[in-house]
């Protein structure tokens, strides 16, 4: 099996959940996850929040060869959970092979629409 590119560890430390407001569009943020190998991989995401919160966990995150899977942090039904808005936290991924990590956050500003995406810190 052909590894893909990227690391097997990221780390995001700067998440902030947002209100989401009254606009069509609300303000959201997402982590997106990309398998360029030709095998499937698994990815956990550990939540760490501020003020002494317990940790979160989304384990089980498939991600099919030669694909990306986007999980917006406003909508983790799939795991009974729901990130606190106006929080700070951290996000820790855990990957079962390589995959390249974004963060991506949406927001509402004074009327104005704000996007930008960074590519979070790896280890190996």
């Amino acid at each position: 099996m052909g590894r893909g590119m990227g690391h097997k560890k990221w780390c995001i430390p700067d998440l902030y959940m947002k209100e989401k407001g009254d606009r069509p569009t609300p303000s959201h943020e997402s982590i997106t996850l990309l398998n360029t190998g030709d095998g499937p991989c698994e990815v956990c995401i550990d939540l760490l929040f501020d003020n002494g919160r317990e940790p979160a966990r989304l384990d089980g995150i498939l991600v099919a060869p030669m694909s990306a899977r986007h999980i917006r942090m406003d909508q983790l039904e799939e795991w009974n959970l729901t990130v606190p808005v106006s929080t700070c936290y951290s996000a820790v991924l855990t990957s079962s092979d390589n995959i390249v990590a974004e963060y991506a956050r949406f927001n509402w500003i004074d009327g104005a629409a704000q996007s930008f995406a960074v590519i979070p810190y790896f280890e190996d």
